[in-house]
């Protein structure tokens, strides 16, 4: 059974990710290519993947992470970032749809590993920036709320003078819904699970 559920899980992520291989970052192809990747991509591979979550975490998983494309906006960020924001929409409905009344239970962290510059570049996008926004969602999530401190936009308040500045390191808010949802040490989240972490005050992330 686990095999079958990898081999799975392995064919969905290479159809999400395979429009993505592209020419090497900083080519105007690459450049090009993220504004039209939401299109090339199949329409229903996201939800897929979400569907196929959400089965898995309705048996023994306990913890499902995927990764969805289109956010690479070097060009025509209106249009690519609509259809993104669409489509990461879609997603987490599915999911909640999937899990049925284990929903209560969960919690869904969508985040990124980097930013995007605080300025326009001269093809209507934005370049590879430093912080950015992570968006939670879930039954066990307490929301209707925005976490954080704002630094501005101001240009002595960006980071080396062109991104927004980073406030809050994000795994410590994956930390604090770890440990919320099961049960883990902080000791062993900030050595093991994100060596050198300090998580910090508790946000009171969920319910």
């Amino acid at each position: 059974m686990f095999n079958a559920a990898l081999e799975e899980a392995l064919l969905l992520s290479a159809e999400e990710d395979a429009p993505q291989m592209m020419a090497p970052e900083g080519t105007m192809s690459n450049m090009m290519a993220p504004a039209m990747d939401g299109a090339r991509q199949t329409a229903s591979g996201h939800l897929r993947l979400a569907e196929f979550a959400a089965r898995q975490l309705r048996g023994q998983s306990r913890i499902a992470a995927f990764s969805l494309g289109g956010w690479d906006t070097h060009q025509a960020q209106a249009a690519g970032l609509t259809r993104a924001l669409g489509r990461l929409s879609e997603t987490i409905l599915a999911l909640r749809d999937g899990l049925g009344p284990d929903w209560g239970q969960t919690a869904v962290l969508a985040l990124t590993e980097f930013g995007r510059t605080a300025r326009e570049n001269g093809t209507k996008g934005t370049d590879h920036g430093t912080a950015g926004a992570m968006l939670m969602a879930g039954g066990a999530v307490r929301g209707g709320q925005v976490l954080g401190d704002w630094p501005g936009l101001a240009s002595d308040a960006l980071y080396q003078g062109r991104d927004l500045m980073p406030t809050r390191d994000v795994r410590a808010h994956a930390a604090w819904a770890m440990r919320g949802l099961f049960g883990l040490d902080a000791a062993a989240l900030e050595q093991a699970v994100f060596p050198g972490l300090d998580m910090g005050p508790d946000p009171r992330l969920l319910r």
